[in-house]
């Protein structure tokens, strides 16, 4: 055999036979990764609008964000201005009205050609545009909502946490805390603890924080506070107690990392699907919670309306005045069942297991 000839026996390849050529460009690019890199808050999004339901939702209630903050700045009725009360008399026919309808005053001076904005929601009892009231109702119902479960998304995060990663005896303790709250009966102690520090925040009338909020709405993120960070803390714990045990923290501790860095920096961000969701699921619950107690009238305090103190008022007019009643109702209808279902989706989008 020649120096250089190919062993018939052999499998090597010939590449005298000319057997390869080079890759055109769709070739080239077919070996290349088919979908970018993508991060879990991006994948997440991407997956939160394939669903339909939820994205709806979030278009209503960004349509109804945009109204509260939009709406009050130009509208021709405040939310405490009494229509039919003048220097010398009370003009008793703005009381009540029905949707689209004016007091004899106003229909005075629409006859004479005069533009007269609408009721649309009618007036209350105290002849006050009704819309106006109902738009800042919900401004309030949707900022105790928020913070409340701001408040127990912090406190209930930085509770399991520590539970969680701590372990042992101070894990045994701290959860036996959140045992015995847990148990309590929610509507009892909110009730309890609402009225004695109403009575409390009533020696600090004067105080600024407490003149703009007011103290019942002080003593709604109070009653958060206390009570309802414990199913957060459960939920952190639970997965914290699962994440720990990973090379990664092992990894940190080994090189010196305090107990604050690894949860600031490892625990947490690998937590936040189940924070997301249940931060997202608690700002009904809260916005639900305030709505009762102000229909209580232990909630947020005259002549600041909410969604809950609105429904009370009306409720005593229920037969007469249906609509003072039905329309914040059905408002708080919305705005729950609406982030609920927000919720739902975000849950189906960061949960691991639904990929």
């Amino acid at each position: 055999m020649k120096l250089g000839q190919k062993n018939p026996l052999s499998f090597q390849v010939d590449y005298d036979q000319r057997l390869f050529s080079l890759a055109n460009r769709g070739e080239k690019n077919a070996g290349q990764i088919s979908r970018p890199a993508s991060s879990f808050l991006r994948d997440g999004l991407r997956r939160f609008r394939k669903n339909r339901v939820a994205v709806v939702c979030s278009i209503i209630i960004a349509v109804l964000i945009l109204m509260i903050i939009i709406l009050p700045l130009f509208w021709p009725y405040s939310y405490d201005q009494m229509l039919g009360v003048h220097k010398d008399y009370t003009d008793a026919s703005y009381s009540n009205l029905a949707p689209f309808q004016y007091g004899t005053t106003e229909l005075a001076r629409i006859k004479a050609g005069e533009f007269i904005f609408p009721h649309i929601f009618g007036t209350d009892p105290h002849g006050r545009d009704y819309f106006i009231r109902v738009i800042v109702g919900t401004r309030i119902s949707l900022l105790v909502g928020v913070f409340a479960a701001l408040v127990v998304l912090v406190i209930g995060t930085i509770y399991g946490s520590i539970s969680g990663l701590r372990g042992g005896k101070t894990d045994l303790i701290m959860m036996r805390i959140v045992d015995v709250i847990y148990s309590l009966p929610d509507m009892v102690i909110i009730i309890l603890l609402s009225v004695i520090l109403n009575e409390a925040f009533g020696f600090v009338q004067d105080n600024p924080l407490v003149k703009t909020l007011g103290a019942n709405v002080i003593s709604i993120f109070i009653v958060f506070a206390i009570l309802y960070w414990v199913g957060m803390a459960r939920l952190v714990r639970g997965q914290i107690l699962s994440i720990k045990k990973q090379e990664f923290i092992l990894a940190a501790r080994s090189m010196g990392a305090s107990n604050a860095h690894i949860i600031r920096k490892h625990l947490i961000p690998n937590c936040m699907s189940v924070i997301i969701v249940s931060a997202a699921l608690q700002i009904p619950s809260a916005i639900f919670t305030e709505s009762y107690l102000s229909f209580l009238g232990l909630g947020v305090a005259k002549p600041m309306p909410s969604l809950g103190s609105l429904a009370s008022a009306g409720r005593d007019a229920l037969t007469l005045y249906p609509w003072l009643m039905l329309i914040p109702s059905i408002f708080i209808f919305v705005i729950v069942l609406c982030l609920n279902l927000i919720g739902d989706g975000l849950r189906d989008a960061f949960d691991p297991k639904q990929k």
